[in-house]
């Protein structure tokens, strides 16, 4: 686990992760770019208000993402199990071809 120091909305901490040191900063840089894109959209909107906006923002995608995750896995599973009954059905077919066949 690593320490990096990191600088979000002004605010200085730093933060123990097991991610890499570009990944950490690339975040850190995604996030306080959109704290300021937030600030120049409403001028009345703090740093904080930004930071707190931008966290149920990110919280937002992530519950959409989990929900088409979830989706997407339940679509994996039943194309599986189309997959395993026609290779069962193709199977019994080439079978039954060879039985007619003798």
């Amino acid at each position: 686990m690593e320490k990096y120091d990191i600088e979000i909305g002004d605010i200085a901490m730093t933060v123990k992760t097991d991610e890499n040191e570009d990944f950490v900063r690339f975040v850190v840089n995604e996030l306080n770019d959109r704290i300021d894109a937030m600030m120049a959209k409403n001028p009345h909107c703090t740093r904080l208000e930004a930071a707190l906006l931008s966290a149920l923002d990110y919280n937002c995608d992530k519950i959409r993402l989990e929900k088409k995750v979830k989706n997407l896995e339940a679509q994996v599973a039943l194309y599986t199990a189309n997959v395993n009954r026609l290779k069962a059905e193709n199977q019994a077919l080439r079978e039954k071809t060879e039985k007619e066949k003798e």
